[in-house]
């Protein structure tokens, strides 16, 4: 009996290694970028949920494999505790496990699920574990606020396994991967199962096939419904941007390096204002209040004028009540020239915060994490989400964080954005996966909403992303430099932005008929991991 519960003990630890190593392994890492390993991440949760001896067992050994992968991959969250924050290493690393403690319940619920349903046929048990992968995900990305580990955004740098996003979205996306892969991989010897699993396969490689084929790639488009951009990075060290007598020395570097970029452009610089370059500085490049610094705004302003280029900055904003409250919002400005040389100004504010970099949640203001708070203190949310529009472009503003946000971007295509635009500054992360994660994230949301995306960074990674996920150009890090760029301007409705309302509720309806109306088995599921290899 002991060797069977020892051998039983080492079969559920080797599972859950596997699965850890497929989260850390498939999600962009400091080893080697594997997206197809992610697909065993809800096979061993499968897995380990199948074989574990009841649900509380289940939910234990999902959640602990769900730890275990999720730490890895989100060590970075460690970095701006240690070196904004002065903490020492054993009181930082306890942050990343925090974040990875919360995303993992879902990963214990999926185990649990899997345990709790075991007597279902194999086939009816793949769709619903399928189904609740899908829901998981996007009830922990509404109430938790921090979808970073999707399966979806996983797949994302394969372009070709993602494209179903376009009528289901990212999430729904990752729910039909999983389908696929516990038929084909705990399911299989069912010939049914395997049969469906490979047909599934199929359909979502020939959609994406399809699609890509349907919408030629084109690095540098041309024509009259396109728009050019300079995007500008600035490479500004995050421990001494606020540092008051270095506001003028990001200014200037921000500046000149413009002037050259304009400069560089030579014969692709064109003669009509209209036609000339978006010019796009990331999130916070200017280190103080914009509007309320004149000796400060007015260059910025000359820039515009002189150069004839409409500019997109990040900067915080400020706005005062006749009481003489202060509200500061991390706000994105467009100034847009005119020919009598008037600028025409509008702005975007941020609507979703991140919790300890713009803002302290009320039960966890300690003192220490104030130093995450640079420059400005606390923002204060947006409240508009209309697009910022010149010359028949259409910006779909997401500053940062909210690029891995879904219902964002489908509110900006729904009021009218032509094209997206995420400027961002992951400088806090420095070197680690943290900057490529956060780009494949936000580049689903152009495959969601069949739109081109402009993204500007301070360190990198800067892109343009074309309407099926690819990298029409990628920037590097940690460089100060420009980049000139062209995207397409779009105002087709993807199927995902006309029916996203629906598609939760009708999976979720799905998902309750299948376990009320579903039928069970005397045996249980013959299919039991004692029988199973991956």
């Amino acid at each position: 009996m002991t060797t069977r519960i020892q051998r039983m003990t080492n079969r559920r630890v080797a599972t859950g290694l596997v699965g850890t190593a497929a989260i850390w392994l498939g999600f962009p890492n400091d080893l080697a970028e594997l997206p197809f390993l992610i697909l065993l991440w809800p096979v061993t949760l499968t897995m380990l949920g199948l074989d574990a001896s009841g649900k509380a067992a289940a939910l234990r050994d999902g959640w602990l494999c769900g730890l275990a992968g999720g730490t890895a991959a989100l060590y970075w969250l460690t970095l701006p505790v240690h070196n904004v924050c002065g903490l020492p290493w054993p009181l930082a690393i306890p942050c990343a496990i925090f974040i990875a403690t919360c995303l993992s319940f879902a990963n214990g619920l999926f185990s649990c699920a899997a345990n709790t349903w075991r007597k279902h046929p194999p086939l009816l048990l793949a769709l619903a574990l399928a189904l609740a992968w899908y829901l998981l995900e996007y009830v922990s990305a509404r109430l938790l606020g921090f979808p970073w580990l999707s399966l979806a955004g996983a797949l994302a740098p394969w372009p070709l396994l993602v494209q179903t996003a376009d009528c289901l979205g990212a999430y729904a996306t990752g729910g039909l991967w999983t389908l696929v892969a516990l038929l084909c991989l705990v399911f299989f010897r069912d010939k049914r199962c395997l049969a469906a699993g490979l047909a599934l396969a199929a359909g979502l490689l020939g959609y994406g096939a399809y699609r890509l084929e349907q919408t030629p790639f084109v690095s540098r488009p041309n024509g009259p419904q396109t728009m050019s951009a300079l995007i500008v990075e600035g490479n500004i060290d995050q421990n001494q941007k606020w540092l008051p007598h270095f506001q003028q020395a990001s200014l200037n570097a921000y500046i000149g390096l413009t002037r050259q970029g304009l400069a560089n452009l030579g014969d692709d610089m064109p003669d009509k204002t209209g036609d000339k370059p978006l010019i796009v500085w990331p999130e916070t490049a200017l280190p103080f209040f914009f509007g309320h610094m004149p000796k400060y705004d007015d260059a910025v302003r000359e820039l515009v004028a002189s150069s004839g280029c409409p500019l997109l900055l990040g900067a915080p904003g400020l706005e005062i009540a006749p009481s003489g409250q202060r509200s500061v919002f991390n706000r994105a400005f467009l100034l847009a020239p005119r020919e009598n040389r008037y600028l025409t100004l509008i702005s975007y504010d941020k609507m979703r915060l991140v919790p300890f970099g713009e803002y302290l949640p009320n039960w966890l203001k300690l003192d220490f994490l104030q130093a995450l708070l640079q420059g400005v203190g606390v923002y204060e949310e947006g409240k508009s989400d209309e697009p910022l529009r010149y010359a028949g472009r259409a910006l779909g503003m997401l500053i940062c964080y909210e690029g891995i946000l879904p219902w964002l971007a489908e509110d900006r295509v729904r009021n009218g954005a032509n094209i997206l635009t995420d400027i961002s500054n992951d400088a806090w992360f420095g070197g680690t996966p943290a900057a490529r994660q956060h780009l494949y994230l936000t580049a689903l949301r152009a495959v969601e909403q069949d739109r081109w995306l402009l993204r500007g960074t301070n360190t990198g990674i800067s892109a343009v992303v074309d309407s099926r996920g690819r990298l029409a150009m990628r920037g590097g890090q940690f460089a100060a430099g420009t980049h000139y760029v062209r995207a397409v301007l779009l105002n087709t409705e993807s199927p995902y932005s006309r029916f996203a309302p629906l598609i939760f509720p009708v999976a979720l309806a799905l998902f309750v008929a299948l376990l009320i109306f579903g039928r069970k088995t005397d045996t249980g599921n013959k299919f039991n991991l004692q029988h199973q290899i991956i």
